[in-house]
């Protein structure tokens, strides 16, 4: 019984630690999309990622107030995930848009 209580105990700090590193992450990828410096959201997802697969594997030892804060890291990750399609696609737009420019200008003269 205290064994499996020990055992318990280490694995809600475990999660917690996880937890953590995750809404860490994301603030980070936050951050990095906001400057522009996308190669490093890609090595921060790829550890987001593996979080969560670990976190995954014990979601029956989860209580609800770690569920909650899941739920709730996935809704900001989503929402950042959006945010940075948005802004990607308007680089793309406004890119294209200065290409045509200049094969236009290009033309002209």
């Amino acid at each position: 019984m205290v064994l499996e209580m020990q055992i318990s105990s280490n694995l809600n700090k475990n999660i917690d630690t996880y937890l953590s590193e995750l809404e860490n992450l994301s603030s980070k990828i936050a951050d990095s999309i906001s400057v522009g410096d996308f190669g490093q959201v890609s090595k921060m997802d790829s550890q987001r990622k593996s979080i969560i697969n670990i976190i995954s594997k014990d979601t029956a030892n989860l209580n609800n107030e770690r569920r909650n804060r899941i739920k709730l890291i996935w809704v900001n990750n989503n929402h950042i995930i959006n945010k940075a399609e948005e802004y990607m696609s308007s680089k793309a737009k406004n890119y294209n848009k200065q290409k045509k420019r200049f094969k236009a200008y290009s033309n002209n003269n």
